[in-house]
């Protein structure tokens, strides 16, 4: 699509909830009806169709608490339909994100890996740590110092779980 460009184009499909103005239905609930999970079929034709790059799906995570009343909302310690994942790389054919990947458990990461998943979001994660220092009444710049070594701790701890630490510079 982008690729005469240089660019590559991501495009989600499903609904990864987190973003609602409300509180969200109990976890558990959403997970065991699928309420948004991407659909098989659908991602398989919307690649087929638009050429996308990569695809974000739905299948369990959650983004972080950003909006309304969710953000008084702990984020949700999710999991994920493994199976989901299996079928939609072997239906779609291309690199699939998963966004809201915050408070994932390791063993899900892991395997999620192994399924198809090849870009992990965990931006709620990241947030932590300036939120904390700006809160105390820290400075700007001690919020961005805390920032990069959150950074450099998370990313290579997310990355570590998925086997590809070994591509972090300091």
């Amino acid at each position: 699509m982008a690729t005469p460009y240089g660019a590559a184009v991501e495009a989600e499909l499903g609904s990864v909830l987190g973003h609602e103005p409300g509180p969200l239905p109990p976890y558990e609930e959403m997970f065991a009806s699928g309420l948004g999970f991407t659909a098989v079929e659908e991602a398989r034709r919307f690649v087929a169709e638009t050429g996308v790059d990569w695809l974000s799906v739905a299948v369990g995570n959650v983004h972080g608490a950003l909006v309304g009343a969710a953000a008084s909302q702990p984020k949700v310690q999710a999991r994920l339909a493994l199976d989901r994942i299996r079928e939609l790389a072997q239906a779609t054919g291309v690199p699939l994100v998963l966004h809201g990947g915050s408070g994932i458990p390791a063993e899900y990461l892991r395997a999620a890996a192994q399924e198809g998943i090849v870009k992990l979001n965990i931006a709620t994660d990241l947030r932590k740590a300036y939120q904390q220092v700006r809160r105390a009444g820290g400075s700007i710049s001690a919020a961005q110092e805390a920032v990069a070594q959150n950074v450099r701790e998370t990313v290579t701890e997310r990355l570590g779980i998925a086997g590809g630490a070994s591509r972090l510079s300091a």
